[in-house]
């Protein structure tokens, strides 16, 4: 089953990230796990691309796409689309990670008002100048004790 993400594309992925930065898009960025290997992943769209998934194999590509996010720049020398393929799995939700990370950091994340959301999800904004992180996390009482100890949510 992980050769299928070995023949994933993600050098043209990576490619087509920085055409779009070097346009200047404006990029939407959610974080997810490959359901198959369970790989960091962040899915991309932009108003003239349609969502894609980029494969995360080191930390440094986060940081890309976030300096892209908040200062514009485009420079890529750190991230690279590949990595040691089927050897970096993570037990955890790597969107939650992302989600305290920016919480952590005093990033603004704005979260859309519980009652009015019935869905079992907390959905939560962060914007940028060059784009926005969405996040769409299945509402626990894990996270829901997490976000009210940090007053970003009234229960």
């Amino acid at each position: 089953m992980k050769e299928i993400l070995y023949n994933y594309g993600n050098t043209e992925a990576h490619n087509t990230i920085k055409k779009l930065m070097l346009r200047g898009e404006k990029l939407t960025i959610g974080f997810f796990n490959e359901d198959i290997t369970n790989y960091s992943c962040a899915w991309i769209e932009s108003k003239t691309v349609s969502a894609f998934k980029y494969v995360i194999f080191k930390e440094d590509n986060v940081y890309w796409l976030m300096n892209y996010l908040i200062n514009g720049e485009v420079e890529d020398i750190d991230a690279k689309p590949f990595g040691i393929q089927g050897e970096i799995e993570t037990e955890e939700d790597f969107q939650l990670c992302m989600l305290k990370n920016f919480i952590e950091s005093k990033m603004t994340v704005q979260f859309s008002p519980l009652p009015r959301d019935g869905s079992g999800f907390v959905r939560a904004i962060s914007a940028f100048d060059n784009g926005k992180v969405i996040f769409k996390l299945k509402k626990t009482d894990e996270l829901l004790e997490y976000l009210k100890e940090r007053d970003f949510i009234l229960l």
